[in-house]
């Protein structure tokens, strides 16, 4: 992980800005496109460290109650997904992705409208748990003009769900001196464990297109 990109880093480097910088983070990771490399779930698990006072105990969010902690997170991460679904709603207006969905992508864009009105409230709130599809899930359930109310309801779940889970396992396991003493290979074994869906998804597809060229 890159040094600037890492949860320790940014927290440290913030200062007394620690916590709305960790906001904004959570927030543009999937409030705009270009998010998707920001580190979320480590973030938001070494915020609950740091509340533990058991790590980086200098910094300005140690100690701080760990109810704020899940509230911010649970804001930011509701808000980016909003800011998400609106930017795919009314990316019709922008010319060059209106030819991109009405062009050769218009049967996938069709494709996806039916998944998310079958799986959209599923889809949403297990979207905020993985990396990367949290990026771009609201933007394309936004573009398939998924009903609003129905989104903001499961993103409300999604966003409580991990806002409050994960710092609540930071804040628990912090409090364990080995873990606090090994942040950075916390935070590499979160993003690792996090990604895991998307490495199954990948390989679960491989393997069904290899058996479909075996067939043939």
């Amino acid at each position: 992980m890159l040094s600037f990109l890492s949860p320790a880093f940014v927290i440290a480097a913030a200062g007394p800005w620690a916590l709305a910088a960790c906001a904004f983070i959570i927030f543009a990771e999937s409030g705009l496109l270009i998010g998707f490399f920001l580190p979320g779930d480590s973030l938001v698990f070494l915020l609950g460290m740091v509340s533990a006072s058991m790590t980086l105990s200098d910094s300005p969010v140690s100690g701080m109650p760990l109810w704020i902690t899940c509230l911010i997170v649970s804001v930011a991460a509701f808000t980016g997904d909003q800011a998400g679904y609106e930017t795919g709603k009314h990316s019709g207006n922008i010319r060059r992705i209106k030819s991109w969905v009405q062009g050769k992508n218009r049967n996938r864009i069709k494709r996806a409208q039916r998944f998310f009105d079958d799986y959209g409230s599923q889809a949403i709130i297990l979207a905020r748990f993985v990396p990367i599809l949290r990026t771009f899930v609201p933007f394309i359930i936004g573009m398939t003009h998924f009903n609003h109310r129905r989104f903001i309801i499961a993103n409300l779940v999604g966003a409580v769900i991990w806002g409050v889970a994960l710092p609540s396992m930071g804040y628990a396991l912090g409090r364990i001196p080995l873990i606090s003493n090994h942040v950075e290979i916390v935070c590499l074994c979160i993003v690792l464990i996090s990604i895991l869906p998307l490495v199954f998804k990948a390989f679960t597809s491989w393997l069904s297109r290899s058996e479909e060229i075996e067939t043939k």
